[in-house]
């Protein structure tokens, strides 16, 4: 059933920004500025001046770190569109026959009443109000082809690739001229090979031949890319841009200086990386959480679906738990001074170890930054349990000996007819609970939190960003004073 809608250019616009969700794309770029932020006070440029915090910022190379993490989600989106086209369709079809239902509602009820031509407009401005409620509808109802959603993810990945090349044919060092001399891409030795390798991966998110989604691997491997990967891919492309040497991957498991590149993590930096995903594991079960059953009956066998409501809540529970413990540990370590300092790159400001003062200073900045951003993050994650415990079924996982529908691998872009579900059909056991929303009020409705849930992983790179800022100014403001 088509119902296409009748966009201008710049409604046409607007509903392909929203097919691929860019408004909803800057966790991921937000991340690796807070990778090339923290790089640049840990490993600074050997030509920089340490006049002020922003002074070791490689600004063009941060920012083409976060354009090419940016482009590569919002290609990502568009891509899922298109391989799930099929599995989208019969729902999105039965939205779209509930809005024309909708609209002959409103228009015999504005013919009856006699409503003015003002009122009717309003009423059917509302009832078609859909683009930023139904991200996915544009490709179901006619307004564009299903392969759209290619296209636009082909243009995007195209753009990026041919980012990457022109910043490497304008970096001298590949043409054997000296490190000192001109601009320096980031895109070099293990920056480069993250990059490819976490495109390729994050494409087959739902794309074949891998399927991640669809295999129980989906939520595990974006996790790791969406925020500590992203932070280690601004750690080391800042790097090599603003040294001109790049990492190998040897470098990131040998925890002491100097390595081949002079680049490296410690523990403390290691905990930083731990932390950031478990908190976004977190938030993915979450957003998925909601989905199973639609899940279950469409042939995804994600992680969540596996595991089932009551565990995947309680996982929730426990991602949260590591990444707090995670965070306290990198306080500790953190307050641990050593020799009249604190060794830990995390908290080193132009890549020096400061004196004393300056550096407990610093370091006390770091645990204040650490402990605001627990303080926000621990009631969204006590508001989130308490609307799961009221609002999804506790129920047990999935039977695995019941046979789930799976895509139809035979359909075809633009068909109708899709593979039908199999129900579950299994005895309850006598220590098992219906599958039955609970008595408990929610504080806020399941909508409401998962936005909540967003906003609290988009402000943490924030939070993360303005400490490691606000720790190199202080730092270097006592290191002043006492020289």
């Amino acid at each position: 059933m088509h119902d296409p809608q009748d966009l201008d250019f710049v409604g046409s616009v607007r509903a392909l920004i929203a097919l691929g969700r860019i408004p909803l794309a800057f966790e991921v770029p937000l991340s690796t500025l807070f990778g090339c932020v923290l790089g640049s006070q840990i490993f600074p440029s050997p030509t920089s001046s340490s006049s002020s915090v922003f002074s070791d910022l490689n600004v063009w190379a941060t920012l083409q770190c976060m354009l090419v993490t940016w482009g590569t989600n919002v290609a990502i989106n568009y891509g899922n569109e298109w391989f799930d086209y099929a599995l989208d369709t019969p729902g999105q079809q039965e939205k779209i026959r509930r809005d024309v239902h909708l609209r002959e509602m409103l228009a015999r009820k504005a013919k009856e009443e006699k409503t003015g031509e003002d009122e009717l407009k309003e009423a059917a401005e509302q009832a078609n109000f859909k683009l930023y409620g139904n991200t996915t509808r544009i490709i179901h109802d006619g307004t564009f082809p299903p392969w759209t959603a290619l296209a636009c993810c082909a243009v995007w990945q195209a753009a990026l690739v041919a980012l990457i090349i022109f910043s490497r044919a304008a970096d001298p060092a590949l043409f054997g001229a000296s490190l000192e001399k001109g601009a320096k891409t980031p895109f070099r030795g293990l920056a480069l090979h993250l990059g490819i390798l976490c495109t390729v991966l994050s494409h087959s998110y739902v794309g074949p031949p891998l399927r991640l989604h669809y295999n129980g691997f989906g939520e595990l491997v974006s996790a790791l890319f969406l925020s500590p990967v992203a932070v280690l891919f601004g750690l080391v492309g800042h790097y090599t841009a603003s040294t001109g040497r790049p990492v190998a991957w040897s470098d990131l498991f040998t925890s002491k200086l100097p390595t081949s590149s002079g680049f490296t993590l410690d523990k403390s930096l290691w905990l930083l990386l731990g932390a950031l995903y478990f908190y976004e594991q977190a938030r993915i079960f979450v957003m998925h959480i909601h989905d199973i059953d639609a899940d279950i009956a469409g042939g995804k066998r994600t992680f969540v679906s596996r595991v089932g409501h009551r565990r995947a809540k309680n996982l929730y529970v426990v991602f949260n738990v590591l990444s707090v413990i995670l965070f306290g540990q990198l306080a500790r370590t953190l307050s641990i001074t050593r020799y009249g300092h604190d060794e830990s790159l995390v908290g080193r400001t132009s890549g020096e170890l400061l004196s004393p003062s300056a550096h407990t200073s610093a370091r006390r900045v770091w645990i204040g930054g650490l402990v605001v951003l627990l303080s926000c993050a621990l009631p969204v994650m006590f508001t989130t349990y308490r609307v799961l415990v009221a609002e999804i079924p506790q129920s047990a996982a999935p039977s695995t000996d019941s046979p789930d529908a799976l895509p139809n691998t035979d359909l075809k872009h633009g068909r109708m007819d899709t593979a039908k579900p199999v129900p579950h059909e299994r005895p309850v056991q006598n220590d098992e609970m219906v599958n039955e929303p609970t008595q408990k009020a929610a504080l806020i409705s399941m909508g409401d939190c998962l936005k909540l849930v967003s906003l609290q992983t988009m402000v943490t790179p924030v939070v993360l960003t303005i400490t490691a800022l606000l720790a190199a100014y202080v730092g270097q403001r006592v290191e002043n004073k006492d020289i």
